[in-house]
């Protein structure tokens, strides 16, 4: 059963508290901790993937043991884009479970006390009973075929913790984060997420000369946030909320007005090739974000600024980006 209660007062964040991140060193995990300290948080460890190993639960447990975070924030897993998830399905759903397990596991072991987890829209039933999508529709039927592997790890994961704290009483927010993008995001044109993808084929057709290639006829909808609004609104969640609930903008753009922001942001005069038939996943998808407007929450950025911002960041960091 899905759970989107208030937390009590005894459940909100101190800043003086010792945070972990954990995949503190992607797009959202760098947001995240630029955030915790924009807001205060001084106290945050963020090891990198040589330094720990979250799919070796000895290893976890020796961090933990060593650290006693008081916070988790677990952000690591094995992510894909949309081709990437339809060719590793079987890694996708193993390798993340078992880092969501060494990671909770050690949690209630060592007293943590609370612990937000990244979850994803994908893990929503499809096809679509109605729109936008809510909290209580989760486990109302089967995820998408081609994200059927990462989108179970991510169910997996909330099963998990309702578990743990009804067993061991670890309070825990479980944020279904809509689809993200921004600076140091990664620029995988082959198995990335849509709006880095983009921006690295814009890239190409730049400065290359490559055609500037689309998938699909740019009619299919998504919901798209900045990641420092989701980071923003991981915290507000963290602090105010226990459960679940959905971390989106809350609006619902066509991939054909992300190019177009993106055209706008590049000021590209070229040709654009849409590829009507490649894949383009689920046709339309909107996500509603009331449980956060209800705290208060807002986004800052909108579709063509944040595009600029990023697109912007790319050009000036190509050299260090990840592709």
């Amino acid at each position: 059963m899905v759970d989107t209660v208030l937390v009590a007062n005894g459940s909100r964040l101190e800043r003086d508290q010792l945070v972990l991140v954990t995949g503190g060193h992607g797009l959202l995990g760098k947001t995240l901790q630029s955030e915790l300290r924009a807001q205060g948080f001084e106290n945050i460890i963020a090891p990198k993937r040589n330094e720990l190993d979250y799919l070796d639960l000895e290893a976890t447990r020796a961090f933990f043991s060593e650290h006693r975070p008081h916070v988790v924030f677990h952000l690591a897993s094995v992510v894909f884009g949309l081709l990437g998830n339809m060719e590793n399905q079987v890694r996708a759903i193993a390798d993340s479970t078992i880092i969501n397990h060494n990671v909770f596991l050690t949690s209630a072991e060592m007293g943590v006390k609370k612990i937000f987890f990244a979850g994803s829209v994908a893990s929503y039933p499809f096809p679509y009973t109605s729109l936008p999508l809510r909290e209580d529709m989760l486990w109302q039927g089967v995820p998408h075929a081609g994200e059927f592997g990462y989108a179970h790890a991510k169910r997996h994961a909330l099963a998990y913790l309702e578990l743990l704290r009804d067993n061991t009483g670890l309070d825990f927010f479980y944020g279904i984060l809509t689809n993200l993008y921004g600076p140091n995001d990664r620029f995988d044109d082959a198995h990335g997420h849509v709006i880095p993808s983009l921006i690295r084929k814009m890239h190409r057709a730049i400065h290359d000369g490559d055609p500037f290639k689309v998938w699909g006829s740019g009619v299919a909808k998504r919901d798209f946030m900045h990641a420092r609004d989701a980071a923003a609104a991981i915290i507000a969640g963290m602090d105010q909320l226990s459960g679940v609930a959905n971390i989106s903008s809350g609006e619902s753009v066509t991939i054909r007005n992300v190019v177009e922001a993106l055209v706008k942001a590049a000021h590209y005069k070229e040709e654009i090739i849409w590829e009507v038939d490649k894949p383009v996943g689920v046709p339309d998808r909107s996500v509603s974000n009331e449980i956060l407007r209800e705290i208060g929450f807002r986004c800052s950025y909108g579709l063509d600024e944040g595009i600029r911002e990023t697109w912007e960041w790319f050009e000036n960091h190509i050299l260090s980006a990840r592709l």
